[in-house]
């Protein structure tokens, strides 16, 4: 025997593909509002930044004061460079002599 459906619902397949639809769906819209609240969140902080100015001074106009703060930035530079070069060397291994030393007088 056949049996007829009744209630006129569609078959579970048509409902998993229309749940399937309906989540995909959800997901675009809340990425589409997600996307536009980023959106306007940027176009609020350049905003506030155009109003403002910029942060930086103005670049000297004279060659003086120009090669001035070339040469404060190369200082500046060596000086973080030496850092991290002295941070890269390995640790100096204690003497052994030393290390000897203090087990025997313990």
């Amino acid at each position: 025997m056949q049996r007829r459906n009744l209630s006129g619902r569609r078959s579970d397949g048509r409902r998993s593909e229309s749940i399937l639809l309906y989540g995909f769906g959800l997901a675009l819209a809340l990425s589409l509002a997600f996307n536009g609240f980023l959106l306007h969140e940027q176009s609020r902080r350049q905003s506030i930044f155009y109003e403002y100015g910029s942060i930086q001074p103005d670049p000297p106009t004279d060659v003086a004061s120009w090669q001035q703060q070339l040469s404060d930035c190369a200082q500046a530079n060596e000086r973080k460079d030496s850092l991290i070069h002295w941070l890269e060397r390995p640790p100096i291994p204690p003497d052994q002599s030393n290390v000897v030393q203090r087990k025997t007088s313990e």
